[in-house]
């Protein structure tokens, strides 16, 4: 394997770089910058949005979720590696247990939990951008000078932290991953509300990113006989993907599509995205550069999925 291409346990780097040095600030002043924003926009348009209590129940309720999975995540990560002395997980490509299963349900609970909204919740964007916010908030407590801090946040990290990704675990999350994944979940969300009138369609999209990429990393690591590499998105590595990993999102992509064949307008646009959406949904998994597949996936989806209901 030539020497740029990393493996699944393959560990990339370190954490030795001072934190002001590095993504987490940088990540904590856009936050903060985000959050400023919003507040504004919110107090100058919608201010009664600040009254909805049971909006802001319902989305801490929603972040406890996401605390206790990411929690659970690195529980079984330490019962299966060891740490060092700063609660860092220790892991090789050799070893069976990679940190790359539990991440995937991080990323599973920061795209689906937002979804899980009653039909009284508040529509419109800002309350879709203030759950957004509130999610990066779950990734902004794991920023290094927290995280070394406090073992309870440490464990949280572990869950997520890809050894072949070090030191770059948490940048690339967000900028690569989250941050465009939750605005355009959040964008394409209110067109398919306000536009389409079928709110509940947007789910065939993240539930296949989710669960059908969630699932193509253990499936391809253990069935994958057949590989090809990917580039990172600084182009600076090259990462393995597999056949049957893609073949994953090719299957509940059409599972999904299939159990929310009623959120359809007619036959036509059913079949239409029967023939068109798993293929190409399988297609921006297998070039999509490591770790930005999810946006990239979610551009092409909800995209494709708006053009069949608009124009068919």
């Amino acid at each position: 394997m030539q020497k740029d291409v990393l493996l699944p346990g393959d560990v990339a780097g370190s954490y030795n770089e001072h934190w002001t040095k590095t993504f987490d600030l940088k990540f904590l002043i856009l936050w903060l910058i985000l959050f400023a924003i919003l507040l504004t926009w919110t107090i100058s348009f919608d201010p009664g949005l600040f009254t909805a209590k049971s909006f802001f129940l319902r989305s801490a309720v929603k972040l406890s979720i996401m605390m206790f999975l990411s929690l659970f995540g690195g529980m079984v990560c330490r019962y299966y590696c060891h740490v060092d002395d700063k609660g860092y997980i220790l892991s090789s490509k050799n070893k069976w247990f990679k940190v790359n299963y539990t991440r995937k349900i991080q990323h599973f609970a920061a795209y689906l939990v937002p979804l899980l909204s009653p039909p009284t919740e508040p529509l419109g964007i800002l309350p879709h951008l203030w759950e957004s916010l509130f999610v990066l908030f779950m990734f902004l407590i794991l920023i290094k000078p927290v995280r070394e801090f406090s073992k309870f946040f440490m464990i949280q990290f572990n869950s997520l932290d890809r050894v072949e990704d070090r030191p770059n675990t948490l940048k690339w999350i967000v900028l690569g991953n989250m941050l465009p994944g939750l605005l355009i979940i959040t964008i394409f969300k209110q067109i398919f509300e306000t536009y389409l009138n079928l709110p509940d369609l947007a789910a065939v999209v993240v539930f296949t990113v989710a669960i059908g990429d969630g699932f193509a990393e253990p499936v391809g690591t253990y069935l994958g006989k057949k590989k090809y590499v990917v580039p990172s998105w600084n182009m600076k590595n090259r990462y393995v993907r597999s056949y049957a990993g893609s073949a994953c999102v090719y299957f509940f992509a059409l599972l999904f599509l299939v159990l929310y064949r009623g959120q359809f307008s007619n036959p036509t646009e059913f079949w239409t995205a029967i023939v068109l959406f798993p293929p190409i949904m399988t297609l921006a998994e297998a070039f999509a550069p490591h770790s930005m597949d999810t946006p990239i996936m979610m551009l092409i989806g909800f995209s494709l999925l708006f053009g069949i209901c608009s124009f068919l």
